[in-house]
């Protein structure tokens, strides 16, 4: 199913070579301990910056989004999350020349995958202009709540792996 989505995102219905490289195994969702970490609270936060990649422009009401996940996330029981207001969400465009310095700099990464039909089809470019652009490897996918993670999420990060070596870690349940 997925070959067939890269095939449809490819521009102008172009036939995409899968690349050729050694088979790997899917890419899972990471196992997260929430008893190895604690959780941030108001009296021991330090503000985490999350860069996110995808969002529709940079404005407050564009982060607000990731925001509003990430509480959602909170009160679903993800202590990792902590206090959704001690994150600060930092939206950059995927084509930002200052992305490859930001990945150094940086440690958390996040793409945003909406929940509109063209979703698969943007999510694909955007993998595949953070690959070739020297972005992250590895990219927390945030997303409206409520979305799960059969059919959109679980279609990117397999593509994200298979065809960019991106790991896409997609929470929803």
């Amino acid at each position: 199913m997925a070959e067939m989505l890269v095939e449809l995102a490819a521009p102008g219905g172009d036939r995409v070579e899968r690349p050729r490289t050694a088979p790997r195994t899917p890419a899972r969702p990471a196992q997260m301990s929430t008893a190895a970490t604690p959780p941030r609270t108001a009296g021991n936060a330090q503000q985490v910056t999350l860069m996110v990649l995808g969002l529709p422009g940079t404005a407050e009401r564009h982060t607000a989004k990731v925001t509003e996940l990430l509480e959602s996330w909170a009160r679903e029981g993800r202590r990792w999350v902590g206090d959704p207001q001690a994150w600060r969400i930092v939206a950059l465009p995927v084509s930002s020349p200052h992305l490859p310095l930001l990945v150094t700099q940086q440690s958390h990464w996040a793409l945003w995958v909406d929940d509109d039909l063209e979703a698969f089809r943007r999510g694909y470019r955007m993998l595949k202009q953070i690959a070739e652009q020297g972005g992250p490897r590895r990219l927390l996918a945030v997303h409206p709540p409520g979305v799960g993670k059969q059919g959109l999420l679980a279609n990117l990060q397999y593509v994200a792996d298979a065809y960019f070596g991106i790991e896409l870690l997609v929470l929803a349940r």
